[in-house]
């Protein structure tokens, strides 16, 4: 009885705090078929309350928002964010999220072959020229919203230095779109 009494004055006597943290957003269970377009938030603003000794022990990813998209269709949706869709340790109580509603717009993927276009940086030593250029893999596959992909004519390497070359020029490179 007097652990009881004494865990209870040391409990009891820790005054009730708020404080604002901005902390991670989770995207879950976004169907494969679709893909979210433009720019989402990676973190919003929550209102805390607890103990002023558990909120200091507060650490990075110890409290983190989940916005689940299960059963979502394509076009423009909103979300909402309650303090139940964060997940917080034992003893901190989420009062409020900000914003408490994201509008995100949704698209189904798309998947399409185009060319790979090789690039170059420099010029060839006098008397020299580019010739032909090619690039191995000749077509790659890209994925992504319906509407960008479309958009999307070709690939293209990174650019291959042929600066003062007098031979063939080969090099291993990178691949990327415009519209990454």
């Amino acid at each position: 009885m007097a652990l009881a009494t004494v865990l209870w004055l040391t409990v009891a006597g820790e005054h009730l705090v708020e404080r604002g943290l901005r902390v991670p957003l989770e995207f879950r269970n976004i169907p494969q078929s679709l893909e979210i377009v433009g720019t989402t938030p990676d973190t919003v603003d929550v209102r805390l309350r607890g103990s002023s000794a558990v909120l200091r022990r507060l650490q990075a990813g110890d409290i983190v928002a989940v916005l689940n998209m299960a059963n979502t269709r394509a076009g423009s949706r909103i979300f909402s964010i309650r303090p139940e869709d964060v997940r917080a340790p034992f003893g901190v109580e989420v009062a409020q999220v900000y914003p408490p509603t994201l509008e995100l717009d949704l698209e189904r993927s798309a998947q399409r072959n185009v060319p790979v276009v090789p690039k170059t940086d420099g010029d060839p030593s006098p008397g020299f020229v580019v010739g032909r250029m090619s690039a191995e893999p000749s077509t790659v596959s890209i994925v992504g919203p319906e509407s960008r992909v479309q958009q999307i004519a070709e690939a293209h390497t990174e650019p291959i230095n042929v600066a003062g070359a007098r031979t063939r020029v080969r090099d291993v490179v990178n691949i990327g779109v415009s519209d990454a």
